[in-house]
């Protein structure tokens, strides 16, 4: 890769491309899980009003259960990402037939 071929850019684009991909997608994981919270409690007023262990839903979700949800989403990226990277290693160091 130290040698800026057309191949070798066509790969590193490949891999950048991938890595946005991975990011709108979990994104857009994140935005529609979180998103749809306060959507769902203005819909449905009642279920904002529910209490578990002494307190409302809406503080649970949002204020406790958002924070392992975006830490395991954050895990999920990396894994994946590092995923892309070794793919895109594997293709750099095959041996060329």
């Amino acid at each position: 890769m130290a040698e800026q071929t057309p191949v070798g850019e066509a790969l590193v684009k490949g891999l950048v491309r991938a890595q946005l991909a991975l990011a709108i997608r979990l994104s857009l994981v994140v935005a529609a899980g979180l998103g749809a919270l306060p959507l769902l409690f203005a819909v449905a007023p009642a279920v904002g009003q529910v209490k578990l262990l002494g307190v409302n839903l809406p503080w649970l979700l949002l204020g406790f259960l958002s924070f392992p949800f975006l830490v395991a989403v954050g895990w999920a990226y990396v894994r994946w990402a590092e995923r892309n990277e070794q793919d895109f290693t594997a293709v750099i160091r095959r041996p060329e037939a």
